[in-house]
């Protein structure tokens, strides 16, 4: 397989940013990821890597109970990721998990 210098400088960046995020550094992790969004944009796949990434980072956030964080993890991917790379899958992975931040949004906003 040919290399990609490009998708290789992008693997490398998200493992570095995963580290952040796995801190608990949530601010830092959104202060890091303007560099990766600004990656490739013309190419569709690493258009679907940078959605499904913000993705994960969005339901390790649910998984954590920080829907707020997950919900700016998803804004960032709809205002960054050219919608026209996307397949179905991953539009529906988005979908599902801001209805899934929304929902505990207004169930936290109930109890308080």
């Amino acid at each position: 397989m040919p290399r990609d210098p490009e998708r290789e400088a992008f693997v490398k960046r998200v493992k570095a940013i995963d580290l952040v995020f796995k801190a608990g550094d949530v601010e830092g992790t959104l202060r890091l990821l303007p560099s990766l969004m600004a990656m490739g944009p013309d190419r569709a796949i690493l258009s679907q890597k940078k959605s499904h990434y913000l993705a994960s980072l969005a339901l390790r956030s649910l998984r954590k109970s920080d829907s707020r964080s997950a919900i700016r993890f998803l804004d960032l991917a709809d205002a960054h990721i050219r919608d026209d790379h996307l397949i179905p899958l991953l539009r529906s992975e988005r979908t599902r998990f801001r209805t899934e931040a929304t929902r505990a949004m207004r169930e936290d906003g109930a109890k308080g």
